[in-house]
């Protein structure tokens, strides 16, 4: 496996120039958030995407794709952040794709990290985002908004020793930065860490009568379709839908500029289909395997049984 840097603190690397310089200040502006890099704050590498072998991008900071970061702190307050530019777009991105008829940026409404506490009081989720659609008319309207570019990597230690090896060449250059390392990317563990956030929220959103919408990168949403490609899951998109995923790609219609890598809702990865089937359908996976429970057993005081079926027999 291996994987390269495909942007430093919003810029591409795959151009030489300008030749991207290291950063050292701490109080870095995110160019996605309007608000400083929380990774230069914390003392790691403002990576923000990585490429693999193939090309594809997958997102390693969790402000890169749409952060929701509602509040920063002045003084002794906390004080609402407005919507960056980036943020606005990709949400505009989204909104063009689940709404129909005629609309406006002015009848789009957003809020972030909407508290959604449960019932018994035990703990309390928050929505990324809550999507609605003010326009006359609409028949579609309530939305709640999961966002999940990417996640974490194997052997992120190569790519931070990638870019301190970077930072300390007399004359750093963007084909150095880019150079592949061995890493890899993990979308087993981003899907884990999103499977009950995904369930609850969603069961929550469509007992009320709203829609989910999870957006997420391209190798999450095709690690996911392995998943529900034998389901047949329904088209949707013109009916009553209740779940939507779509995946965010790479925008390489143009020539690469400078700055950020441009994304685009990717159309051959797009689904609407019936929240309710397709969670079923999820969960109900794998079927009876008796041969689990038999072969080769260790018991608490230290002996060796084998098991087959209703009779065993312990081992000298």
């Amino acid at each position: 496996m291996a994987v390269a840097i495909a942007e430093y603190l919003g810029q591409r690397v795959d151009v030489d120039l300008p030749v991207i310089q290291p950063v050292k200040a701490k109080s870095t502006q995110c160019p996605f958030m309007g608000k400083d890099c929380d990774k230069l704050k914390k003392n790691n590498k403002p990576i923000c995407s990585v490429r693999k072998l193939d090309g594809t991008i997958w997102i390693v900071c969790p402000h890169r794709l749409c952060a929701t970061v509602p509040k920063i702190k002045i003084g002794n307050k906390n004080q609402a952040l407005p919507l960056s530019m980036h943020q606005k777009e990709i949400l505009w991105k989204v909104a063009q794709t689940i709404y129909r008829g005629n609309f406006t940026e002015e009848n789009i409404a957003v809020a972030r990290e909407v508290s959604i506490p449960l019932e018994d009081n035990t703990s309390v989720y928050h929505a990324d985002f809550i999507m609605r659609n003010l326009s006359n008319g609409a028949k579609v309207d309530e939305v709640l908004l999961e966002m999940q570019g990417g996640g974490e990597t194997s052997s992120t230690g190569a790519i931070t020793k990638k870019v301190s090896e970077w930072e300390k060449l007399n004359s750093p250059t963007n084909g150095f930065l880019r150079e592949a390392v061995k890493a890899g990317t993990i979308e087993t563990n981003a899907w884990r860490r999103q499977q009950e956030q995904f369930l609850v929220k969603g069961n929550v959103v469509s007992q009320t009568g709203g829609k989910l919408v999870f957006a997420v990168g391209t190798l999450l949403y095709d690690y996911l379709k392995k998943r529900f490609l034998r389901a047949n899951l329904r088209d949707l998109r013109e009916h009553n839908w209740t779940l939507c995923l779509m995946a965010f790609s790479e925008d390489d219609s143009d020539l690469k500029v400078p700055g950020a890598i441009p994304f685009i809702v990717d159309t051959e990865r797009l689904l609407f289909t019936n929240y309710s089937t397709f969670v079923r359908f999820l969960t109900d996976q794998g079927g009876p395997n008796p041969q689990i429970f038999e072969g080769i057993f260790e018991t608490l005081d230290g002996k060796t049984v084998e098991i087959e079926g209703a009779s065993f027999d312990f081992k000298n």
